[in-house]
């Protein structure tokens, strides 16, 4: 018998091994250790057959790791049109499949620890009582306590360490205890801090929807109780309760016997989401992102897969959780950029790989949006998907449907640009402030200034790895490069003129805290970004400290812009709208309209009124306009009839090529040869470059691309063109790689 094996390497094909005899039970989805070249290596079977291309140089396999496959046969289609869908190898997405560790050289493993339980004799209830007289020593009562405390609570066999420290005793009591026959130390599998021991939330009132989310509910659960693929899209406005839909779906899915995946775009949302399902499911409900410790994702993984979850809960990579049965897929805040995997590949949409992960179960696949991509609309418009409404928010005062928030666009042509708050936008503030009413301010840029820049002689530092500024961080005084995360002292002399006339310009998320706290010296301001978010647990501690009123102003980059819900917040700041407008992409206004109308749609989501303000330089782009009056539909056929003239996705495809190197010269020529090729192989298509990329060198790599798009299929496939000119292509310049993206979501 001979086995393909997959390595989590970007390798054209499957190698072929040999299967020694007591290797027997090696089935296709279990992990194998085999050599290749010098090295031994952990890879995956993908296929079992009965002979051998060269029998005299077929190697044997080293180890088999799995009693049963780490990847079921669900799954492992899943693998096979991911590797050909996103032109990767088997190998690329076992590695993003399966948890860290599973496949590296020293394999994750299920760690053990000591637990304690009462011996069969001494577990009815009124044992503990009689041991308690019988036992004349302190020590051995305080343990028999503990443990008995621990029973009551609900843990019969609590860790050994647990145990002694309630009990204040030593291991020797344990003995002394287990030779007498009255407990028993056994050895069990370790479950990671932090996976099944979280807090469940109080159990929330039945509440009652409102018609367009019932009539939703309705059409979903008919899905689910007939067993049949169906993909929906929940457009709702903010506020208009698509949370509550999916918990009530999940209901139905676990009614019926099945599991469900829930797909949020930021890790950010996490806590506040997983505390209202836990809610209703208590600890039923999974959590795995990136966030999560290696070992912390290897137990929920092995947990996931033995049943023990109804569901999980996470951003992008939790679509490919091993769960069992699947009858619901939701993708809460479909639009999310954060969606697409850009590095390394895969480079998938969870979005799309949940409708197909849907198709694969005959499950119901529900994509969330007050703002839907307009892909997701262009695909409800022509019935791929079934449209569900919610047009009014949820919560009802005096029986009507509270208003969406009124938007304000404030022009800051001839205001300096110096200052982060308008006078409008800081008397409104000041207004919230004086009611006990909380605010959160947009600004869609950390760091302090992001312009630090020579007054005399206009040089500004760019960082020698990459062809971008560094931007000035205030905390530690230093200069931070946002792409290759390089740091240094900031140095207000120029290294060009030898004038100390460093001056930084812009404002970052920093500087807007601290004039915050200059404005406002009596206000508690929170910020939020990827610099005060980064250790471990961060999110969720700014979050609760803001949600239970501890904070008056929260102020973030675009974290906070999407799916918190906060009764006290009634303003909504955006700082500069104009971040990201302006960039020469097809979908920059797509995504500032989505990111403005996400954020303004924080505000008054309960009793109390919400408004907006977006301060902006260009006042008169349209994108604003529809953001202020809360027009999606005129925002999307407006736009939609723009990408059908050009060709554009929904109405054509495209695929992006990235080249990158050390030497700029090798790259260009790389790029020039490939591009070539693609239009050999494309005739039909228009391909476009090679060009530099927007920022031309990252972490000392030159960069180069090209784009591919087509309005309709031919005869030969995107994915297959690609492939044939990458085989075809494969001999690289030293240190170059060729990087394909399917469906890109952006080029800069």
């Amino acid at each position: 018998m001979f086995a393909e094996v997959a390595f989590p390497l970007p390798l054209p094909q499957p190698f072929v091994y040999r299967v020694p005899a007591d290797m027997s039970g090696v089935a296709v989805g279990c992990r194998v250790r085999a050599p290749l070249g010098s090295r031994r290596m952990i890879g995956v079977v993908t296929a079992l057959r009965r002979e051998a291309p060269d029998l005299e140089r077929t190697r044997d396999l080293l180890e088999a790791l799995d009693a049963l496959p780490s990847v079921s046969a669900e799954l492992f289609d899943l693998v096979r049109w991911m590797a050909d869908y996103y032109v990767c190898s088997w190998g690329e997405v076992f590695r993003v499949l399966l948890p860290a560790g599973m496949l590296s050289s020293n394999p994750a493993s299920v760690r053990m620890e000591r637990r304690v339980r009462f011996a069969p004799a001494w577990r009815h209830a009124e044992a503990a009582e009689t041991l308690r007289a019988e036992l004349r020593g302190a020590r051995q009562r305080a343990v028999v306590e503990a443990l008995a405390d621990y029973r009551a609570e609900g843990f019969p066999e609590p860790r050994q360490a647990d145990v002694l420290a309630r009990a204040g005793a030593a291991s020797s009591t344990l003995r002394s205890l287990a030779q007498r026959g009255v407990l028993e130390i056994v050895e069990a599998e370790a479950i990671r801090a932090g996976i099944l021991d979280a807090d469940t939330p109080a159990a929330l009132p039945e509440r009652t929807l409102h018609p367009a989310q019932a009539e939703a509910l309705r059409a979903v659960s008919e899905c689910i109780e007939a067993r049949r693929f169906r993909a929906f899209l929940l457009h709702g406005v903010t506020g208009s309760g698509k949370t509550e839909v999916y918990i009530e779906a999940l209901k139905q899915a676990i009614r019926q016997g099945r599991t469900g995946i829930v797909l949020v775009p930021e890790i950010a949302l996490t806590p506040q989401i997983v505390r209202r399902f836990r809610a209703h499911f208590g600890n039923r409900i999974a959590v795995l992102h990136s966030g999560m410790s290696a070992g912390e994702r290897f137990d929920t993984w092995r947990l996931l897969r033995a049943g023990r979850f109804d569901a999980v809960v996470g951003p992008r990579s939790a679509v490919l959780a091993p769960l069992p049965n699947l009858g619901l897929l939701v993708v809460d805040e479909e639009h999310g950029q954060s969606y697409k995997q850009q590095d390394p590949a895969p480079r998938y949409h969870a979005r799309d790989v949940a409708v197909l992960r849907a198709r694969m179960n005959d499950a119901a696949c529900i994509l969330g949006s007050a703002t839907p991509s307009l892909e997701s609309h262009y695909n409800a418009q022509t019935g791929k998907y079934t449209l569900l409404p919610l047009p009014e928010r949820a919560r009802r005062e005096r029986g009507q449907s509270v208003p969406l928030p009124r938007v304000r666009i404030i022009d800051l042509r001839g205001a300096p640009s110096s200052a982060s708050l308008s006078p409008g936008l800081e008397a409104a503030i000041e207004e919230r402030l004086a009611r006990s009413e909380q605010v959160i301010l947009l600004q869609n840029r950390r760091g302090y200034a992001p312009l630090p820049e020579c007054t005399r002689c206009g040089w500004s530092p760019e960082c020698p790895n990459c062809s971008i500024t560094m931007v000035f961080h205030k905390s530690g005084h230093c200069l931070r490069c946002h792409y290759c995360g390089r740091a240094e002292p900031f140095r207000a002399r120029c290294a060009q003129c030898g004038e100390t006339g460093i001056e930084v310009f812009g404002a970052g998320t920093q500087r807007v805290e601290e004039e915050l706290e200059t404005r406002f010296p009596e206000a508690r301001v929170v910020r939020m970004d990827l610099d005060a978010a980064a250790a471990k647990g961060a999110h969720e501690t700014l979050l609760r400290r803001f949600e239970e009123g501890k904070a008056d102003i929260l102020v973030g980059t675009q974290m906070v812009a999407k799916g918190f819900d906060f009764e006290r917040v009634t303003l909504v700041g955006v700082i500069n709208a104009d971040i990201g407008l302006l960039l020469p992409d097809f979908r920059a206004e797509e995504r500032a309209y989505q990111l403005l109308s996400q954020v303004a749609g924080r505000a008054g989501r309960a009793s109390l009124p919400g408004e907006a303000i977006i301060q902006t330089r260009n006042p008169d782009r349209s994108v604003l306009r529809y953001a202020r009056d809360h027009d999606y539909a005129t925002f999307a056929a407006r736009a939609l009839a723009e990408r059908r003239a050009l060709g554009y996705p929904p109405f054509g495809r495209m695929a992006g090529v990235a080249f990158r190197g050390p030497h700029a010269g090798d790259v260009a020529a790389l790029a020039r040869r490939w591009t070539e090729a693609l239009r050999q192989a494309l005739p039909a298509a228009q391909v476009m470059g090679p060009e530099e990329a927007f920022v031309s060198r990252v972490k000392k790599q030159y960069r180069y691309h090209s784009i591919v798009k087509r309005r309709r299929a031919g005869r030969m496939s995107l994915q297959k063109a690609l492939r044939t000119v990458e085989r075809d292509m494969r001999s690289l310049p030293t240190g170059c790689r060729v990087n394909i993206d399917i469906d890109p979501v952006g080029f800069f």
